[in-house]
């Protein structure tokens, strides 16, 4: 029976995040009728703390004998937990929503990196805004979701692709404080610049979409969004979805994806949880696939390194598409190009199923300096 150790987040943004990525997990074994698993689990609040999530993991080693440990964490933490994993011989799967620049430590031959992609489909967002939009745009964020790299990430792929961003808007982060009055007033004095690149989480979401709506039609804005703008995780859009006219983006995973295994996934979740599915649950399920396929080969070869070799042979089949595994040992799934319109009504208008190329593209204009950013996992505030 192989035990598998759980390192889970905390947020007051999305309150369920850590209880909804469990049950994703538990539904996904379910699912399989693997039942020789056990789970032994700790909460790791906003991640900050490096010192006690090191002791966390190591109490799963070294108490529970665990397997594998899963902790939802930024990808920074890997440079101290690697070490650890290596030396127990035993595999570290980091998953985070993707937010940061996919940097990798040296040294992680036992650790997996299952992000969602976040700064990846931001930066095809801000490609696809150059294409289609003209060469001028506004950029629009919270002071919370701007501290994330993926904001460089939309931003800098419209500058490569000849625009120009014309105005910085930074929102409060405090729902009670929210204005965009700024951007109003910018518009009222460059009603030709049209286009905003928006990124968004959270009330800061609903706020934003409340607010931009009559400016929209105002002055024929089209917008073009981060994935969590597409999102409609409980948290702010628990109860009623704000009303949208109309925004576009790339995002990894929406639940009206038509496919087989995203189909099984939603309704497996509903009928055992008797709750929709969302993005925490699909985290959570898919890491469990990965966990599934990495025992599997495992009991096969002598090593870890060996086995997640094994795994980058074949891709694995996820909800959000396939998963590859790259020589740096990131997981990378497909982006989907999507319209939200009237009640946050998604619509899938196209897919770019391999992101290897994007994903170089991307990593080959990060800049060399440091970058000023949060610390926290993203949505865990």
């Amino acid at each position: 029976m192989a035990a598998i150790g759980l390192l889970l987040p905390g947020s007051t943004l999305y309150p369920s995040i850590g209880i909804d990525f469990l049950q994703g997990i538990k539904a996904c074994f379910a699912s399989h009728q693997s039942s020789t698993v056990t789970f032994h689990n700790a909460a790791i609040g906003f991640g900050l703390n490096a010192e006690e999530l090191y002791k966390e993991a190591e109490k799963l080693l070294l108490v529970h004998d665990v397997e594998v440990v899963v902790a939802y964490v930024e990808n920074y933490h890997a440079e101290k937990l690697s070490k650890l994993f290596s030396a127990a011989g035993k595999l570290l799967i980091i998953v985070n929503a993707g937010a940061q620049y996919p940097a990798v430590p040296a040294g992680n031959d036992h650790t997996l990196f299952n992000g969602l992609n976040d700064s990846l489909c931001s930066w095809l967002t801000g490609q696809l805004s150059a294409s289609t939009a003209g060469n001028k745009a506004i950029s629009a964020t919270s002071y919370y979701d701007g501290g994330y790299q993926h904001c460089h990430a939309m931003t800098s792929a419209f500058t490569a692709a000849g625009g120009e961003i014309q105005y910085n808007f930074i929102s409060h982060f405090k729902k009670q404080e929210f204005t965009i009055q700024p951007l109003v007033a910018f518009l009222q004095s460059n009603p030709e610049v049209n286009t905003l690149l928006c990124l968004f989480s959270g009330d800061m979401a609903r706020c934003f979409y409340e607010q931009v709506a009559p400016l929209q039609q105002q002055y024929k804005l089209q917008l073009y969004g981060s994935p969590m703008l597409f999102d409609s995780s409980p948290g702010d859009f628990a109860v009623t979805h704000p009303h949208v006219q109309q925004i576009l983006g790339y995002t990894s995973w929406v639940p009206v994806l038509d496919t087989p295994a995203n189909n099984e996934f939603v309704a497996h979740f509903k009928k055992e949880h008797h709750k929709n599915a969302n993005l925490f649950t699909l985290q959570g399920w898919e890491t469990a696939l990965l966990i599934i396929h990495y025992l599997q080969h495992r009991q096969l070869v002598a090593t870890v390194p060996g086995a997640i070799e094994k795994l980058k042979e074949q891709p694995v089949q996820s909800p959000r598409g396939q998963l590859r595994i790259n020589n740096r040992q990131l997981v990378t799934g497909p982006a989907y190009l999507v319209s939200a319109t009237g009640d946050l009504q998604i619509q899938v208008k196209e897919v770019m199923e391999d992101t290897t190329v994007a994903l170089e593209e991307m990593m080959r204009q990060v800049p060399d300096s440091a970058f000023h950013t949060w610390f926290n996992t993203y949505l865990c505030i």
